[in-house]
């Protein structure tokens, strides 16, 4: 009898057509039983206009993955939702749910739980944004109660640049965003297609406070939702949290 795929759970992940970094950064964990499918969308710019460009595909991803019997779909690109204000991550997923009766999360929704979970209430902020999609940001996580102390950012506009740097430069970043913070309760890397996982548990060990990174929220978020309680601690402090 052969074993079906994703015995435990199926993940639908949507991400920018541009990168498979993020998609491959969750199989690499290789969790028995959890498996994924992809949905794709095109991403133009990350900026107000190429978002929303790549939001309006969505719910068209989202009948692609509901062909696949998926568990949870996954919205991935922080900045569709966070950018169109605090309310976008619920009805984001409400349109989902209603369109093709899944569950859904999202992740920026995924990176503030995160945060909340590590009982941050300063954040030092890394990202591949420009200035101003990070300024939008700060205001998001201030909304939400978590207070930014510092912002570096690598100012792409570009959805394919962010794939073409590995976990040194991530680190570099995060570490770099810490030094500014004046001691933040932790460090945010936001980005999908940025890679962190190999990096994770020695940034937190250079910066003795907790890492959120999009990828790793996003993954640990997915697995609560399903009720999986894995612990991966080379995925740092979150996923041993909670």
């Amino acid at each position: 009898m052969t074993m079906m795929l994703g015995w435990r759970a199926k993940i639908g992940q949507i991400r920018p057509a541009t990168a498979i970094e993020g998609a491959e950064e969750w199989r690499s964990v290789q969790v028995p039983g959890v498996a994924y499918a992809d949905a794709r969308t095109i991403v133009p710019r990350v900026d107000k206009d190429g978002l929303q460009v790549m939001m309006s595909q969505v719910l068209e991803a989202s009948r692609q993955l509901e062909t696949s019997k998926v568990d949870l779909i996954v919205q991935c690109g922080a900045p569709g939702t966070f950018l169109e204000g605090p309310d976008a991550d619920d009805r984001v997923t409400r349109q989902i749910l209603e369109a093709v009766g899944i569950p859904a999360i999202t992740m920026h929704a995924s990176t503030v739980k995160g945060l909340q979970v590590v009982g941050a209430k300063t954040v030092a902020l890394a990202t591949i944004y420009t200035e101003d999609v990070n300024q939008v940001l700060a205001e998001n996580l201030e909304y939400h109660g978590i207070r930014v102390t510092s912002i570096e950012g690598l100012e792409m506009t570009d959805p394919y640049q962010a794939s073409l740097h590995d976990i040194d430069s991530a680190y570099r970043l995060g570490r770099a965003a810490y030094r500014k913070s004046g001691g933040a309760d932790a460090t945010l890397i936001s980005c999908g297609t940025y890679r962190t996982f190999g990096m994770l548990r020695y940034l937190e060990m250079d910066t003795g406070a907790p890492v959120i990174t999009s990828n790793q929220a996003t993954l640990w978020n997915a697995f609560r939702t399903l009720g999986l309680p894995d612990q991966i601690p080379d995925l740092g402090a979150l996923w041993s949290a909670a």
